[in-house]
């Protein structure tokens, strides 16, 4: 995964000189690499996450009407959304982009994040002409849930935060130092400036003062180092550094996907992003660590069964053929040497037979009655027989070719080897 901001949003997006500040992370939980550098400088990924700083985007909360949408993205939520944004945002809402919170539905009360639609298009576009396409655009900073929420996990809310209470992050945008709060109301960016002291009550508008001193003792108060001294100054409280790198990995960590409406990608693009977001979560996230070491522990036992059972079945064979060759050499004697066992006690059987003067199965007698037995009723009689080295060879048949197949195929039924090439008939004694 690859995290890129720019270091000046506002600022156009020209690909020979607007420069991103980058990490790279294999896990999505730990950086690899970071740093900063041009558009077409920056490092190659699979998903490259475009994450938007919290002076790029308003946040508002809305109670979405009951529309019979097939999907979330669709023409009619737009239009809804413009309805209900107009009278809450000074730009035009038209020239606006829209995103809804992660599992935001219709009939639902749910934060709409909003952020200037040809700015946002312009780096995109950046950035695919540099060869770095956008796989998902995430914010920097956005509304806290509560604790107990359904889906406040840290993926979502991060820092172990406890609401009610504000996270507050110093950084740099551009050519100046920012302050932006998260809270259960909304997100705020004002700016830094060490001479002035900046008010507990500016940094959430509309909310109460004294609401935000009752929940100071909750806060988080984060800075990128190069702004930590100014902030403290300006706030009168210390604050904790955050390296940049980190704060864009918690962007990638986030649910949040401001790619939607107009600029969501398509239905296989977004399935590959969850695959892959789903896999670096079981591979590198501690919740499912128990379940790694499970589903390790499961393929080491499969393997170990599997060559268990290998080692038995080897075990086994090795026994039946020790087994054979007792057999062979307790009955015969005179075999020194033992290579092929059931051949070898084929022909001392066969030896025997003739020494005694019984007829053997590769006998010419034995062939002629074998064929006989399986001509059955109907006869069949070829003109020339041959015998050698225990193998009969009928020709020259006065039946028809489907007769003559119908007893070879008698004779393999009955164990016997037999062969048909179309003219000649080969018999022979059945394997071992």
């Amino acid at each position: 995964m690859l995290i890129v901001t720019p270091v000046d949003y506002l600022a156009p997006p020209s690909a020979a000189a607007a420069l991103m500040r980058w990490v790279r992370s294999t896990d999505g939980q730990n950086p690899v690499e970071d740093g900063e550098s041009a558009l077409s400088l920056l490092p190659r990924n699979e998903e490259l996450v475009l994450a938007l700083p919290p002076r790029a985007l308003s946040w508002h909360r809305l109670s979405l009407p009951r529309l019979s949408l097939p999907r979330v993205s669709g023409p009619r939520l737009r239009a809804a959304l413009d309805g209900l944004l107009e009278d809450q945002v000074l730009s035009d809402v038209g020239a606006l982009h829209h995103a809804l919170e992660p599992g935001g539905r219709a009939g639902q009360t749910v934060w709409v994040a909003c952020t200037d639609r040809a700015r946002l298009r312009d780096w995109l576009r950046a950035l695919e002409s540099a060869g770095r396409p956008v796989a998902r655009i995430a914010p920097l900073m956005w509304p806290l849930v509560p604790a107990r929420a359904p889906g406040a996990t840290g993926a979502t809310r991060s820092f172990a935060m406890d609401s009610p209470g504000q996270l507050h992050w110093a950084h740099i945008d551009g050519d100046q130092a920012w302050l932006a709060s998260a809270s259960l109301l909304g997100v705020s960016c004002v700016p830094l400036r060490g001479d002035q002291p900046l008010p507990l009550d500016a940094l959430l508008p509309g909310a109460n003062a004294n609401d935000l001193r009752a929940t100071d003792a909750l806060d988080v108060w984060l800075a990128d180092p190069l702004v930590a001294e100014l902030a403290e100054r300006a706030l009168q409280r210390p604050f904790d550094p955050v390296p940049p790198a980190r704060w864009l990995l918690r962007a990638g960590q986030s649910d949040w996907n401001l790619a939607q409406f107009d600029l969501s990608l398509s239905s296989g693009a977004r399935r590959g992003q969850r695959w892959r977001r789903a896999w670096r979560q079981f591979r590198s996230g501690p919740q499912w660590r128990a379940a790694r070491w499970g589903l390790a522990a499961l393929v080491a036992a499969q393997l170990f069964g599997l060559n268990l059972t290998a080692w038995q079945e080897r075990q086994s064979l090795r026994d039946k053929q020790d087994a054979v060759r007792t057999t062979l050499t307790t009955a015969f004697p005179q075999v020194n040497l033992v290579l092929d066992a059931p051949a070898q006690m084929q022909r001392e059987v066969a030896r025997l037979q003739q020494a005694s003067g019984q007829l053997s199965a590769g006998d010419l007698e034995s062939l002629l009655a074998a064929v006989d037995r399986a001509a059955g009723s109907e006869p069949l009689s070829p003109t020339r027989i041959g015998y050698d080295n225990g193998a009969l060879r009928l020709s020259g048949w006065r039946s028809g070719e489907e007769r003559v197949r119908a007893l070879q195929q008698a004779l393999q039924n009955g164990g016997w080897r037999a062969q048909f090439d179309g003219n000649e008939l080969v018999l022979q004694a059945p394997q071992p």
